[in-house]
């Protein structure tokens, strides 16, 4: 064996054993080669900084889907342990990205995008989270541990007239005596129902009205949970209303101290027009009318919101963005028309800023009346993006508007995310958007000179 000659191979013409040399790295000393995942790391990195880069403003939009993540994921996990680790962990994410790809670094031109987009989308994660926390900790209330019966006194924060039901629903801002220690100096919010037949002596129905103090025997039970599992949660929606119990009235009502002369709300001045609406109106027609104009929907008797339920109608009895729009629309093209009739103006003023001005105004003003409900809210911000658009030029649909719209709402009310009108609501205007945007509805709308034929027959995908 001593005698077998070496046959020179490879680069070592010297038949010597192969040694790696200082000027070269051997084959199992690279990372790149030794495992395919890094190299397949690397290439999903190279094209996602591609995509980011090519994708310009059209990131921003992603902003508010992890925002709500955030909150989805709040609702998810149970405790605060779990919060503060979900939180946490965003956090590092983010100081990973930075530190994987520091600043002043190669990173700067072939990574900046991809680490901008790390540290943007982990810290907007944790400010979800952290908004719905501190949200939850601001107007959450501890219900009531019992069911009780007591003689309370309380400030009439808010009434709500529903006459289908024979019965004013109040809302109270109360001290219970059944809480100890630092509860028993806190107001507590509670929601009575009230028979109109306790309100129907000696004027105490217009007496009993935002801002008066009364004194009255209540029934008090814990906001209910959900009867079945991913029913309704009555309990957590009191829970983010401030509502520590619910109930309803025994016996008669007294007025301690009557609301204060001129201090007339919007609440009173939706149940005038409500009123309003009912008496020119009678019947049926007149409850939904009013429903309609000033939101007060207590009027509706029960077979008729049983035949809209049926009907699949109901939601038209809600304000939301269907009738935010029907206004905001209608005060913008008669502004525009109207001002248009007069050439002073029209020479001087850009008519559709002018329109636009009395289009949100009018949204505004209906949005106060009725009610200032999150849907409404919602849809008024809406509205108002579209309208600004329309002043500048700009496109008016666009997934921005949607993104700076449901941001809006997530920041002020974070828990409306888990409802099913936000979700709906969202989904319906992305569903539209994505559809008009895409490259087959364009074309098909893009403006063109063709025969009438074609115009006709377009809707059926038929040419001459």
């Amino acid at each position: 064996m001593r005698d077998t000659p070496i046959i020179p191979m490879g680069d070592n013409p010297a038949g010597e054993p192969d040694t790696p040399s200082a000027g070269r790295e051997a084959p199992w000393q690279s990372a790149a080669r030794l495992s395919s995942a890094g190299g397949a790391a690397t290439a999903l990195a190279e094209r996602a900084e591609r995509f980011l880069s090519d994708a310009g403003f059209d990131r921003a939009p992603w902003l508010a889907v992890l925002f709500g993540a955030g909150i989805f994921t709040w609702f998810a996990l149970h405790s605060p342990w779990q919060w503060v680790s979900a939180i946490g962990i965003s956090l590092m994410v983010a100081i990973g990205a930075v530190a994987l790809w520091p600043y002043g670094s190669a990173a700067d031109d072939n990574r900046s995008h991809l680490r901008r987009a790390t540290i943007a989308c982990a810290l907007v994660f944790a400010a979800g989270m952290a908004v719905i926390w501190a949200r939850s900790e601001m107007v959450g209330a501890e219900p009531i541990s019992r069911p009780v019966i007591e003689r309370v006194e309380g400030f009439v924060l808010d009434r709500e007239d529903q006459p289908a039901e024979e019965r004013v629903r109040l809302t109270l801002a109360v001290r219970l005596a059944g809480d100890a220690g630092e509860a028993a100096h806190q107001a507590r919010k509670i929601r009575v129902n009230v028979p109109e037949r306790a309100l129907a002596r000696d004027g105490l129905n217009a007496a009993v009205v935002e801002g008066a103090v009364v004194r009255l025997r209540v029934r008090l039970m814990p906001p209910a949970p959900p009867m079945l599992p991913g029913a309704y949660d009555f309990a957590r929606a009191a829970w983010f209303k401030g509502l520590a119990a619910t109930g309803s009235a025994l016996g008669d009502i007294e007025v301690v101290r009557p609301a204060p002369e001129g201090g007339g709300t919007i609440r009173s001045l939706q149940r005038s027009l409500s009123a309003h609406v009912r008496a020119r109106v009678s019947g049926s027609a007149g409850t939904i009318a009013a429903a309609f104009a000033s939101g007060d929907r207590g009027a509706i008797a029960r077979s008729d919101a049983e035949a809209m339920r049926d009907a699949g109608l109901t939601h038209l009895l809600a304000i939301s963005g269907l009738h935010v729009s029907a206004v905001v629309a209608a005060a913008y093209f008669v502004a525009l028309r109207l001002l248009a009739l007069f050439p002073a103006l029209a020479l001087r003023l850009r008519l559709p800023v002018a329109a636009a001005a009395c289009g949100a105004l009018a949204g505004i003003g209906y949005t106060l009346l009725t009610g200032a409900q999150v849907p409404t809210v919602r849809a008024c911000a809406a509205a108002m993006l579209v309208l600004i658009a329309l002043a500048m030029g700009r496109d008016a649909l666009s997934l921005r508007m949607v993104a700076v719209a449901a941001g809006f709402v997530l920041i002020l009310w974070p828990e409306s995310a888990i409802g099913p009108s936000f979700q709906m609501s969202f989904s319906a205007v992305l569903a539209i958007i994505a559809l008009s945007s895409s490259r087959p509805a364009r074309a098909f709308m893009r403006a063109r000179e063709e025969p009438w034929i074609n115009i006709c027959g377009r809707p059926f995908g038929c040419k001459q």
